[in-house]
């Protein structure tokens, strides 16, 4: 069973990576969820990160007060209210766009997510006998964290709807690709052994 989860780790990973450059790169997926910086504003942007002394991190506005801090608390409120409101994802130093080290990290992260996903499908397989609830166990693990994260995203950290709706789309059909290997190799050792 052990080989038969890996081979289904490695294969979904393959086809997980192969739909991300269909999706990102062919069908212009990132295009359709983000929008790029007006570019009349880009370098009033850059010229106030760049001067700024920032470390690289995670940065919001406004940032949440202590909840024992009424006046604090207050403030934040009235800023948050007035908005505008963001998170900055910002990472001083730049470097590659998308460079091997990128890809390699992408298609391990691919491949250890398949791998769990056929490791729990491999821990249950004696009570999913046929592909289709093999699949549709190995389906609800991607649907179940795209939707939890997302929308997640879009209630608590006001994220707009379109780029979750991408975002889920992308992961739901990598999840897909993902189940249908796993629901083909990860058997019940019965049928596994006679396959």
């Amino acid at each position: 069973m052990l080989v038969r989860a890996v081979a289904a780790a490695v294969l979904s990973a393959v086809l997980m990576f192969f739909w991300g450059f269909v999706y990102w790169a062919l069908l212009g997926g990132g295009a359709k969820t983000q929008s790029p910086l007006p570019v009349e504003k880009q370098l009033d942007l850059l010229a106030v990160l760049r001067t700024s002394g920032m470390e690289t991190g995670m940065y919001i506005y406004p940032f949440p007060a202590e909840m024992t801090d009424e006046a604090a608390t207050a403030e934040f409120n009235r800023q948050h209210e007035e908005g505008p409101v963001f998170q900055l994802a910002y990472r001083k130093e730049g470097g590659p766009a998308m460079d091997g080290g990128a890809m390699a990290l992408g298609f391990a992260n691919m491949a250890l997510m398949a791998l769990l996903t056929a490791g729990l499908t491999a821990m249950v397989a004696g009570s999913l006998p046929t592909f289709g609830r093999r699949f549709a166990f190995a389906m609800l693990i991607p649907v179940i964290a795209s939707l939890w994260s997302n929308l997640g995203d879009v209630i608590w950290w006001l994220h707009p709807l379109r780029y979750a709706a991408g975002n889920i789309l992308y992961q739901v059909v990598a999840g897909a690709l993902m189940a249908v290997v796993v629901a083909v190799l990860v058997k019940p050792q019965s049928d596994a052994s006679t396959a």
